[in-house]
């Protein structure tokens, strides 16, 4: 049996820059322009240091690669709209495995 094959992100580092997006504009809080641009590097800031951190300790990456998957991440999380229900949410659910946590919960197991 072979082993699983590892996601482009670590399903924490996913599960992050989702929920980060979430928080700074799936709540739709309305600020005005400031907050808006405050929001967005937050959102990024903390997406960043979170996938690289993720990425590095527990997905085994190299440095390198940690820092260039967070820099994606933090842009996918500091864009200022809700990324979740979009392409951009379902191409980081794809990436970091978390797509497989639905088949889990209805009883169908990981794909073979």
């Amino acid at each position: 049996m072979s082993a699983p094959r590892r996601s482009f992100y670590h399903p924490a580092a996913g599960a992050a820059i989702l929920a980060l997006d979430w928080v700074f504009f799936g709540l739709e809080w309305e600020l005005g322009p400031v907050s808006l641009a405050l929001s967005c590097l937050l959102a990024a800031g903390a997406a960043y240091a979170i996938v690289a951190r993720v990425q590095e300790r527990w997905h085994g990456d190299a440095p390198r690669v940690a820092r260039a998957k967070a820099l994606l991440g933090a842009v996918a999380a500091g864009v200022p709209f809700a990324v979740g229900g979009t392409v951009f949410g379902g191409l980081i659910l794809a990436l970091s495995g978390l797509h497989r946590l639905g088949a889990l919960t209805r009883g169908r197991g990981l794909p073979r």
